[in-house]
């Protein structure tokens, strides 16, 4: 297998339990890792100034934030090291969000933490956007870190029987391989009414055995929505692969993924949002 370029773009507090989980998660020798910390984040700061009084408040913030960066970037070259990956740190002093959106389009995956998602960014106009908005500008899959990281213990998918969509899975099924073959899987399908034809449904669930050995399907629209608690357990060790817009249309699974409170799943965003 040839090298996959993965970009991890953290903003705010930079932390390195992060690191160690993205690490856990894909111990592979054929990646590039790029390092860039995302600087433009309204307000992403949480590094205080010194106590004293006697030193400029901003200069002192921003030389700590410096000193948290380089910090944050000597542990991801440690952990590379330790894993036998080759690494890079693209612009040492931080990018912007846009400069990083144009990186995507030359790699493979983009990796956030969900304060970066979670984050506010000016636009060109000079409004305050969520940061989340301009994952449709993404060129590759973005994979959603929640702040307290756990381990995964299911992955569950989304399929309205669209191109797109399947395009989705395949990028899942490719990059996370040893999610798909190690957990078991769920795919919620959002069919329109008519579905997709007999062979069709035929050649995506043989598609699907393929790759997943522990595979389960729910069909879902917007009256049995209330089962994705009980039938699939999603909780906060769940990865949820957001292949298309369809649960934009079901309350329940919006709320999930945008949500405040301790029910944040890990989320692999392989279209746009």
């Amino acid at each position: 297998m040839k090298r996959i370029k993965i970009i991890i773009g953290f903003g705010g507090k930079l932390d390195h339990k992060e690191i160690d989980f993205i690490f856990k998660l894909i111990p592979r020798e054929e990646v590039l890792f790029v390092g860039a910390v995302v600087n433009d984040l309204i307000g992403g700061s949480e590094i205080p100034p010194c106590q004293s009084g006697k030193c400029d408040k901003d200069a002192c913030r921003q030389k700590k934030e410096n000193e948290a960066r380089k910090s944050w970037y000597r542990y991801l070259g440690e952990n590379c090291k330790k894993s036998h990956c080759k690494y890079t740190i693209h612009k040492e002093d931080g990018c912007s969000s846009t400069e990083l959106m144009r990186e995507t389009h030359y790699a493979d995956l983009m990796i956030i933490n969900q304060e970066t998602y979670r984050g506010q960014v000016k636009n060109e106009a000079g409004d305050q956007v969520p940061f989340r908005s301009l994952l449709t500008q993404s060129g590759c899959p973005v994979l959603v870190i929640p702040a307290n990281t756990m381990e995964i213990d299911q992955v569950v998918m989304t399929f309205d029987g669209s191109t797109r969509a399947m395009h989705g899975i395949k990028q899942f099924s490719y990059l996370l391989s040893e999610l798909g073959q190690n957990l078991p899987v769920t795919v919620l399908t959002t069919y329109c009414e008519e579905g997709p034809s007999a062979m069709e449904e035929k050649l995506f669930i043989e598609y699907l055995k393929q790759h997943f050995h522990n595979l389960a399907l729910h069909k879902l629209s917007d009256e049995t929505e209330h089962t994705i608690y009980t039938a699939v357990g999603l909780n906060s060790n769940t990865l949820m692969v957001v292949n298309n817009p369809s649960p934009e249309n079901l309350t329940v699974l919006g709320n999930l993924l945008n949500s405040d409170d301790s029910i944040v799943p890990f989320k692999l965003y392989t279209q746009t949002v």
